[in-house]
């Protein structure tokens, strides 16, 4: 009989023993350790707008005038006349901003990069060298200075904002891009956008 009630305790130390172990190895597996590694801190700012874009400034149509294709002689060669447009901005905030800048976003002629695209016809796609849609030309857009305006990138000449209203000038020019320019209603879309420097 002792013999027996022996086997069931050691039989019964022998179960719990299997059976702490299990537990204590599926806890000490589940584990998760967490070392403390450092502090990040983020700032930023909200601001107002600084200024808006008066409505006639919204969606422009810059008259370019009509040219002759003999006028461009040779790659390179610019429209004689330098259009004029504004850019104006009201309710400027000078608590907010001490200084703006426009830059001016479009496709670039495939050959030249520092040129917005001008298409020639109804605006269809373009080719590369007479084509449907090709013109052989470029526009270059200045700022006041006469310094061209690079396409796709942030503006190099900011202006001071010391009032309500800004006026902002530029002239825009035809390029030639190629040795052929192609007669046809020319168009070109490009996009400005305000830069808080």
């Amino acid at each position: 009989m002792r013999c027996v009630l022996l086997r069931r305790l050691s039989f019964r130390f022998f179960t719990t023993v299997l059976f702490l172990g299990f537990v204590v190895s599926a806890t000490a597996r589940n584990h998760v350790v967490t070392i403390i590694g450092g502090d990040t801190h983020f700032r930023g700012s909200l601001a107002e707008g600084a200024c808006v874009v008066s409505s006639e400034s919204r969606d422009m149509h810059v008259d370019m005038g009509q040219y002759r294709n003999n006028e461009f002689t040779s790659v390179g060669s610019e429209s004689p006349l330098h259009i004029p447009f504004v850019v104006h901005l009201l309710d400027c905030n000078p608590e907010l901003v001490n200084r703006i800048g426009i830059s001016f976003y479009g496709m670039t002629d495939p050959k030249e990069p520092d040129a917005f695209l001008v298409t020639s016809g109804d605006g269809s796609p373009v080719g590369v060298s007479g084509d449907a849609g090709f013109s052989g030309l470029g526009l270059v857009i200045s700022d006041a200075q006469g310094n061209a305006i690079v396409p796709n990138m942030p503006p190099h000449l900011t202006t001071h904002v010391d009032g309500r209203d800004i006026s902002i000038s530029f002239t825009a020019r035809y390029r030639a891009t190629s040795r052929e320019v192609y007669p046809g209603s020319l168009r070109s879309d490009v996009d400005f956008r305000l830069v808080y420097p």
